[in-house]
């Protein structure tokens, strides 16, 4: 494999995974964080329904570069046999059926994501969550099949992973342009709304990354040994920074929001430090889905299903 194999489907991977976290944590923000009753973030909701809207052109982008780069690895040749093998992959093959399910949920998202009426953001936070469900259906989890308790224990992972870390990148789009007008009373409710649901977030993504370790990290030694490990012991690092950034502020900061109003422009500068390490984390992330773990060292994909629906020698072109 070529570095601009392995370059281009990696970069195209962490900007998919972006993109997805801004949509979730986008619509957890708005539904489950900002006060529906509150004036003045009607500026800040608006904001936030284009940069959620930016994200899923961008994700869309993301899908269809990674199924010519699935498909070429199907297929085993260049780009004008993966385009000629590209019916084949949609109907015939395992990852195909997920990936149309995954266009169609994209594009009812699209229609969501321009929508201020409660019940369609509702609609449009479940689609998201739908999306997510595709990729574990379609990475390494799936190796054991769909309905198994791997493919479960991923997508709440991604699901936490991406509400905690998207609604940072919602919080620092919103936040550093309106903070100031916001009145003390509104930012502690903002922020104490989101502290509390870092925190469910960030307990699940610790109990079911210890699982996924266990699961795709044959031994200790594998996390200095491979990609895959060295990858993950980075992710787990930049994880452990992100934590304690949210204890601080939670525990520290937070409790002096009331009665020090500076205290609401440092939050900020914690906040956005902790969205540039999540921005890291994500790429950390992409190396992991485009790695092999140790247990998938005769596989020449990481879409082992895709595959054995449909052999490669069956898609290619005499």
């Amino acid at each position: 494999m070529t570095l601009s194999e392995l370059v281009l489907p990696t970069a195209g991977r962490w900007l998919g995974l972006v993109a997805l976290a801004v949509v979730v944590g986008g619509f957890a923000l708005d539904l489950l964080v900002l006060p529906r009753d509150a004036a003045e973030l009607t500026a800040a909701r608006r904001r936030l329904r284009r940069w959620v809207a930016v994200a899923v052109a961008a994700l869309a982008g993301a899908t269809a570069g990674d199924l010519i780069t699935r498909v070429r690895v199907m297929s085993d040749g260049d780009l004008s046999e993966a385009i000629a093998a590209l019916p084949a992959v949609l109907t015939r093959t395992h990852f195909g059926a997920i990936w149309i399910a995954r266009a169609v949920a994209l594009a009812l998202l699209a229609a969501a994501s321009a929508s201020s009426a409660p019940p369609v953001r509702a609609a449009g936070f479940v689609l998201s969550l739908g999306i997510a469900l595709t990729s574990s259906l379609t990475g390494h989890a799936a190796d054991w099949g769909d309905y198994s308790l791997s493919v479960l224990v991923d997508w709440l992972h991604a699901v936490a992973a991406t509400t905690w870390t998207g609604g940072l990148f919602g919080l620092v789009l919103i936040a550093r342009r309106d903070r100031p007008a916001w009145p003390p009373a509104l930012l502690a409710v903002v922020a104490r709304r989101f502290s509390r649901l870092a925190g469910y977030c960030l307990l699940v993504v610790a109990a079911s990354g210890i699982y996924n370790a266990w699961v795709h990290v044959p031994s200790l030694s594998s996390l200095w040994r491979t990609a895959y490990g060295e990858a993950l012991v980075v992710k787990i690092c930049l994880a452990a920074a992100l934590a304690y950034i949210g204890a601080v502020n939670r525990y520290r900061v937070l409790p002096a929001l009331d009665a020090v109003p500076e205290t609401g422009a440092r939050l900020s500068r914690l906040v956005a430090r902790e969205a540039a390490i999540a921005v890291v984390v994500f790429g950390c992330t992409a190396v992991l889905a485009e790695s092999t773990p140790k247990h998938h060292g005769g596989d020449m994909s990481h879409a082992p299903m895709a595959i054995l629906d449909h052999p490669s020698h069956l898609l290619r072109r005499r």
